[in-house]
C-alpha cells in the first residue's frame, strides 16, 4: 500500500493551493491507498474527515496536524491519525506533544527537520519524536542527508512525505507497505517495527 503522511489542503491550510477533493482524487489516480491530511496548526474534526471518505471510497482518509513547535517555531511535527483540537493547544511544549500522542497511539514525525535553522532542535532538547522525515517536496538532498545522519545517530527510523501543498507536488515521495493499514493508529506500529519501504521520485 502506498501511503501519503504528510499532506496539505487549502480548507486549513493558506499555504496549500488545492481543495480536497481535487486532491484525493489526485492520489487515487495516482495509486495511493491512504492519506494522512496534516493541515498547519489545524485538524479536521472526526466528523468531516467521515464525510470526505464517503465521498472517495478509493483511499484510506485520515486525520493528523503539522504542529509548528516552540519559539522562534522552527521545529515542525507531524501527529498522525487523529482529530484532536488540544494538539494545536500544546504547541509551545513539545515534550506535552510527544507525550500526549505516545499514550493515545499516534505516530509523531519530525517534519524536514533541516529545512530551517532551529529545525531540529528538538532531537537534542526535548522527548525524541518517533521517526523523522527524510525526503520531502520541501526538503532537498543536502537536508535529507543531515536527516539520516540524524535518524542514525539516535536509533530513529525514517520516513518519506510529499509535503503535498498542490496537486504537483503528489507521487513524489512517499512510504510503501505490505501491511494493513485498517486504524489510523497502525501507522505506528508499521514504522516502529520497520515494515515499510521508502518510495519516491527522485527529481
Amino acid at each position: 500500500m502506498k501511503i501519503e503522511l504528510h499532506l496539505h489542503t487549502n480548507r486549513y491550510s493558506a499555504c496549500c493551493v488545492d481543495e480536497p477533493e481535487t486532491l484525493m482524487a489526485e492520489l487515487i489516480r495516482a495509486g495511493y491507498g491512504a492519506v494522512y491530511i496534516t493541515e498547519h496548526d489545524a485538524v479536521w474534526p472526526a466528523d468531516d474527515i467521515a464525510e470526505l471518505q464517503a465521498r472517495f471510497a478509493g483511499i484510506r482518509i485520515y486525520g493528523g496536524v503539522e504542529l509548528t513547535l516552540g519559539v522562534p517555531q522552527s521545529m515542525h511535527l507531524l501527529v498522525l491519525g487523529t482529530s484532536d483540537p488540544e494538539y494545536v493547544s500544546l504547541r509551545y511544549d513539545p515534550c506535552g506533544v510527544i507525550q500526549k500522542a505516545q499514550a493515545h497511539g499516534h505516530l509523531t514525525v519530525l517534519a524536514h527537520p533541516f529545512r530551517w535553522r532551529g529545525g531540529d532542535q528538538i532531537l537534542d532538547e526535548f522527548m525524541l519524536p518517533d521517526a523523522i522525515e527524510f525526503r520531502s517536496s520541501n526538503h532537498d538532498r543536502r537536508s535529507a542527508r543531515r536527516s539520516r545522519e540524524a535518524a542514525e545517530r539516535l536509533n530513529l527510523p525514517i520516513v518519506n512525505g510529499g509535503d503535498v501543498h498542490s496537486v504537483d507536488m503528489i507521487d513524489r515521495f512517499w512510504i510503501d507497505t505490505h501491511e494493513p493499514l485498517e486504524r489510523a493508529g497502525d501507522i505506528r506500529e508499521i514504522v516502529l517495527n520497520g515494515r515499510y519501504d521508502l518510495g519516491m521520485w527522485d527529481f
